[in-house]
């Protein structure tokens, strides 16, 4: 295995490295054109008239040579040489547009492959990356294969992990040599995660991503002691660090990634509006990170068998978390008039702000209930829910390739994660199972999390509250539903405070990309019978994840420990459960375990 890529390959012309996607006005000044839509920023600053070419927009141009190299299969390339060029040259034309949504084009299809030119190991890591994403079915778990046969693995998966092994080589020479490129070393982090995330990776890409995180904090400490110069502080805050903080923000849904390092030291305020969909998304993912690192300071009290007593200040945290929100939904409002007043919005632009407003709405339940023990308490959110899966809709048409279908990959901001929020919130049959199956259409690889895993997560609860709800129904002597009963918590902090602090309807009035969540077509009823849910014994509140090898958690009792101490390479799931004291009345409570496959 040579632990270089061919010098042959990287000076080869194989196609257009520059974006010939930007606008008349920007090519004719010579300028670099950031290509929004309709108009890109640099003219809309300037006055000028911003004019693109050609009907397809969404589409980069590629020369004769590039097009032939893709009309040969890569398992049936003659030579290595010949399967890294069409290896790179299906990654510019089928992933730069898309692995980063299109906020982040000129990232992937402008910078990634500028410093590939000059960088062996981001060379490699590029036509690893391509190589999966051009074969992603049949999907096997190279993770667990890695460590066994290669030989099981088919050719365009063998190439991939040849590839990937003699870039962490390049790396890992540049370290050893004290040489090597911080930024550099994280893009080839980014791209590394992506990787794993193929590969079924999880742990190994939670592991880069703390590395990466590292890096970063030491970069910091760097530029503050002025040793960095100011564009590389740009680059590293304006590019990098954002890309970071949304996958952290994603990742926190399956683990305890460290992204609380990257956030601001103060409070994000949001002092002004927003100039583009960009910076509405990134202000938008900084209360995203915010709001579950917020859950995860309230489970500690979630945990206490007497129940759930949260502190004042804790209530205040959640009450500033509203209004942090607020400020940005407003802010948000005023910028799709703004946009919708220069003219009709774009595809991509109705896309993207159906995603922002769907995190918007799961947002709004989160940090409405993060304070409530009673998970009945999101069932005065059955609006919120409808709209995020009409949103979800529309939104899924951001991520969508020329052909319709979808990326297996996907970086930017995912609707899978609202879907797959509703999937668990959400007790009303119908929206649950619409939430499961939109979910199953995005792209099959969020972050460096593969959808499915959050599928059978939610599949798995949604079977155990069933069942559970069934067997309470048919008991003489048990009450259909709780839902009547809240804790006194929800009643003072929870829906009641939602509807002074935010408003009852949070939509976007008067624009035409989105859809009043109290529409008259709504499948919803929201005046759905309480008995018609999940009652509240039988709902569980998931917690982890975890194998018996690692250890039990908190609150287990050594009955669990006795019965499932054997499973040592079993996965199982955390959760808990209230149950109400039928002398008292008062709620406790539970926990439980259940295996689960992932």
């Amino acid at each position: 295995m040579r632990l270089s890529p061919s010098t042959h390959v990287r000076g080869t012309v194989i196609g257009p490295l520059r974006s010939r996607r930007g606008c008349k006005t920007c090519k004719a000044r010579k300028v670099k054109c950031g290509q929004e839509k309709p108009s890109c920023l640099r003219c809309s600053k300037t006055g000028r008239n911003c004019e693109y070419e050609g009907p397809n927009l969404g589409t980069f141009s590629s020369t004769p040579a590039t097009l032939s190299i893709l009309d040969k299969p890569l398992c049936s390339a003659p030579d290595t040489v010949w399967k890294e060029r069409r290896a790179f040259a299906y990654y510019f034309q089928h992933i730069a547009l898309f692995i980063g949504g299109g906020l982040e084009v000129d990232f992937w299809s402008t910078i990634v492959p500028q410093i590939c030119r000059s960088e062996p190991a981001v060379w490699d890591a590029i036509i690893s990356l391509s190589t999966l994403f051009e074969s992603p079915e049949p999907c096997p778990d190279i993770a667990f294969q890695r460590q066994r046969d290669v030989v099981l693995l088919n050719q365009y998966h063998r190439d991939a992990i040849s590839w990937y092994s003699r870039s962490m080589a390049q790396v890992r020479q540049r370290l050893d040599r004290g040489d090597g490129d911080v930024l550099v070393g994280l893009v080839s982090c980014i791209l590394y995660m992506c990787i794993e995330g193929f590969q079924g990776g999880a742990a190994q890409a939670t592991l880069l991503y703390c590395q990466g995180v590292q890096l970063i904090v030491t970069l910091r400490a760097q530029i503050a002691s002025g040793v960095i110069s100011s564009s590389k502080t740009a680059w590293l805050e304006d590019i990098i660090v954002p890309i970071f903080i949304r996958l952290g923000a994603t990742a926190l849904n399956f683990s305890a990634v460290p992204v609380g390092a990257l956030l601001p030291d103060a409070e994000h305020t949001l002092t002004q509006g927003f100039s583009s969909l960009k910076s509405a998304r990134e202000a938008l993912v900084l209360l995203l990170a915010e709001a579950q690192l917020f859950q995860r300071v309230c489970l500690p009290y979630f945990l206490k068998p007497e129940g759930f007593h949260p502190p004042r200040d804790l209530i205040n945290q959640r009450l500033a978390l509203f209004g942090r929100l607020k400020v940005w939904y407003a802010a948000f409002t005023d910028l799709m008039e703004t946009l919708h007043m220069k003219g009709s919005l774009s595809p991509q632009q109705i896309s993207t702000g159906a995603l922002l407003l769907a995190y918007h709405e799961m947002l709004y339940v989160m940090i409405g209930t993060s304070t409530c023990q009673l998970e009945t308490a999101n069932d005065a959110y059955l609006p919120q829910f409808q709209n995020i899966v009409d949103q979800s809709q529309v939104a899924l048409g951001a991520s969508a390739r020329s052909d319709g279908s979808q990326p297996p990959l996907s970086l930017e901001l995912g609707i899978s994660i609202p879907l797959w929020f509703t999937s668990l919130r959400c007790r009303e049959p119908k929206l649950r199972q619409t939430a499961l199956s939109l979910a199953g259409q995005a792209p099959t690889v969020q972050a460096f999390y593969k959808v499915i895993t959050g599928a059978r997560w939610s599949q798995t609860i949604i079977t155990i509250e069933e069942v559970c709800a069934v067997a309470m129904k048919s008991s003489e002597g048990l009450p259909e539903s709780t839902s009547q009963l809240q804790s006194p918590y929800c009643q003072e902090f929870g829906s009641s405070t939602v509807g002074s602090d935010l408003g009852s309807q949070p939509s976007t009035p008067g624009l035409e990309f989105v859809a009043s969540p109290y529409s008259v077509d709504s499948d919803v009823d929201t005046g759905t019978a309480v008995t018609e849910l999940v009652p509240e014994e039988a709902r569980i509140r998931p917690i982890n994840l975890f194998r018996v090898q690692d250890g039990f958690p908190p609150g287990t009792t050594e009955e669990e420990i006795a019965k499932w101490s054997p499973y040592r390479d079993q996965s199982f799931m955390h959760y808990l459960r209230n149950e109400r004291d039928p002398v008292t009345g008062a709620w406790k409570i539970a926990h439980g375990f259940t295996p689960i496959d992932y």
